[in-house]
């Protein structure tokens, strides 16, 4: 593990970012200064081409279930950051889910195939959505410079790799099962089995997408082509959930106020820029700059307004991710 910070730790669990609470509202922010780096925490790290460093927000790091959260609570999908060294990425895998990638800076290339022999390219800021059950990467596409991709993984933090990679992490060093599933992460703690925490990849289909089939599912920043997509999953009658993800430019001294719907929380992700956080009952309680997150949980947009500001005379540029999938943090998701 690197970078280390873990005095804001909660119950165990929680190390980073400050709980604002005055009152009725609650809002959380995360550092992406003094949240902990983790850099053996994924299978495929162990292969030194796709060593990197992994921030977790909320949820679990595939692979490692018991890496502390820096928010409070779940929402319903699994967030990281992952700060990549130039030419390094990850490795070829798929999940049950779909899997949400975002370019918070430098190009990534993104390949899917079982080689992975189809590739599109994003720029600064642009995101896919990769459907379930497609064997996909990513690789930092920079020649010189270490940069940051955001993963976003609704549901279970399920994964199975592809057939080499569980191998060659053996190879390297990496103690796991069959699955891939790291033992030493496993057995932290005795209350779930190691069957339990297995992919069981055998019993999962691996899904085929030709080469022009990922395009529709690219979001360009220069197109501001939002994402807004309602995922259904398996093995319940409690219907579907949403997410919709948006690009906001707040220009200097101008503000925007987090959307409030039922049941709906609120991540945003500052790109560039920085924010004062303000809520109806308490005037400004924080402020968030570049790659810093601000959770606005429904409990709290029920109870009145949040608005972000912009103190600058520069644009801000936020990413909006509204979801309303709080309680299914166990369940598995795919695109209508």
């Amino acid at each position: 593990m690197g970078g280390a910070n873990s005095a804001n730790t909660i119950d165990g669990k929680r190390v980073d970012g400050s709980s604002l609470q005055k009152g009725d509202q609650v809002v959380e922010v995360s550092r992406y200064a003094t949240m902990p780096q983790f850099s053996a925490s994924i299978l495929d790290t162990f292969i030194p081409r796709y060593q990197r460093l992994t921030q977790l927000h909320f949820g679990a790091i595939v692979s490692n279930p018991h890496a502390p959260m820096a928010f409070s609570e779940k929402m319903g999908y699994n967030m990281t950051y992952n700060l990549v060294p130039p030419g390094n990425g990850n490795a070829l895998h798929m999940h049950k889910s779909l899997e949400i990638f975002v370019a918070l800076d430098g190009k990534w290339e993104i390949a899917w195939g079982m080689k992975g022999e189809h590739k599109v390219l994003l720029q600064p800021w642009d995101f896919v959505a990769v459907p379930a059950r497609v064997c996909h990467s990513y690789k930092n596409a920079e020649e010189d410079t270490a940069h940051n991709i955001m993963t976003i993984l609704p549901g279970k933090s399920w994964i199975t790799w592809a057939p080499e990679v569980v191998g060659e992490a053996r190879q390297n060093g990496a103690e796991c099962d069959d699955n891939g599933m790291m033992l030493k992460f496993a057995n932290r703690k005795s209350a779930e089995s190691l069957e339990a925490l297995a992919s069981q990849n055998a019993t999962v289909e691996w899904k085929h997408m030709g080469p022009d089939e990922m395009q529709p599912y690219v979001h360009s920043f220069a197109d501001q082509t939002p994402l807004v997509t309602t995922m259904t999953h398996d093995n319940t009658g409690d219907g579907a959930s949403t997410c919709e993800m948006f690009w906001k430019k707040v220009p200097g001294d101008g503000s925007f106020q987090l959307p409030r719907r039922e049941g709906i929380d609120v991540l945003v992700t500052v790109l560039t820029g920085s924010v004062l956080v303000k809520t109806s009952s308490d005037g400004v309680v924080d402020m968030a700059g570049k790659l810093d997150c601000i959770r606005a949980p429904q409990q709290t947009l029920e109870k009145g307004e949040v608005i972000l500001e912009n103190p600058t005379k520069d644009d801000t540029v936020l990413l909006v991710t509204a979801t309303h999938m709080r309680e299914l943090n166990e369940l598995y998701f795919h695109l209508c």
